[in-house]
């Protein structure tokens, strides 16, 4: 299709409801004619261009080859099995086994999660997950609760062809997480009373931001209302930004359909980091 007819289908699709309320312009005066002038919205982006973005760990691995990450992930003697076949998917793996220390898994039932597509990763975005353990074992976390890493495309996918975000497998949506520490407050699965277990900081009940609110630097505003678990997840969150393990880091802050989950993405051939 010629792009000429591509505007005009995108035309007729977002006038065909005012049409149908309003009467035709033949029957209208001449005057009334004249389409209303409407003012552009101004252009906003969150994302972040930085001079020495090549040096940031997230470039470094999303824009690595699958021999190459293969190879690291041996040098770095991570435990893994490759996925024969995921379509849009560089070089899918799983990772049944802890990854640096850390634990990565749906909530389904193990004998289940061997063969869900949710937990199939691309081999550069364990890269990135290893380097997140480092933050997390820090902080007690062993465990760590996800939605879906990989989603797989449309059956009308072309073979061969590469997918960014969830249907390359280049992103994980975190429920999660889970670890040894001293007794914190406000947590959904508080540890026992009278000392030291295991505790939970669960995304959406203790991140405590609000939509539009920078999560991390100077702007940022502290977890209202504050509770020692939010500030525990809030500093995991802002290592990660502060280390640039991931391209994209989107929480609670960014909107609605975020409210439960951290969404860590790596992004193939990109000039800029996005965190809200």
């Amino acid at each position: 299709m010629r792009a000429s007819g591509v505007v005009g289908l995108a035309l007729l699709a977002t006038t065909t409801a005012a049409a149908a309320e309003e009467p035709s312009v033949a029957a209208r005066p001449a005057r009334a004619r004249a389409a209303p002038t409407r003012r552009p919205r101004p252009a906003r982006s969150l994302a972040v261009f930085e001079p020495d973005h090549a040096s940031a760990p997230s470039y470094r691995y999303a824009n690595m080859g699958a021999e190459t990450c293969l190879a690291e992930l041996a040098a770095r003697q991570i435990a893994h099995t490759r996925v024969p076949e995921a379509p849009g998917v560089l070089m899918p793996v799983r990772i049944p086994e802890s990854v640096g220390g850390v634990r990565y898994h749906t909530a389904l039932a193990h004998a289940a999660r061997a063969a869900s597509p949710y937990e199939v990763f691309d081999c550069r975005l364990v890269l990135a997950l290893h380097d997140l353990s480092k933050i997390l074992v820090r902080h007690g976390v062993d465990d760590v609760v996800t939605f879906s890493a990989w989603r797989p495309p449309g059956k009308r996918w072309p073979e061969g062809r590469l997918a960014h975000r969830h249907p390359g497998a280049l992103a994980v949506d975190v429920k999660a997480l889970r670890g040894n520490a001293p007794a914190t407050s406000g947590s959904s699965d508080a540890p026992p009373a009278g000392g030291e277990g295991r505790f939970a900081l669960d995304v959406e009940a203790d991140y405590h931001g609000a939509i539009g609110q920078p999560s991390c630097g100077p702007n940022a505003q502290a977890p209202t209302p504050p509770s020692d678990n939010a500030t525990r997840l809030r500093a995991i969150v802002c290592e990660a930004v502060s280390e640039r393990l991931f391209t994209s880091v989107l929480t609670p802050n960014h909107d609605h359909a975020h409210r439960n989950h951290l969404h860590l993405e790596l992004t193939p051939g990109v000039p800029w980091r996005l965190v809200r």
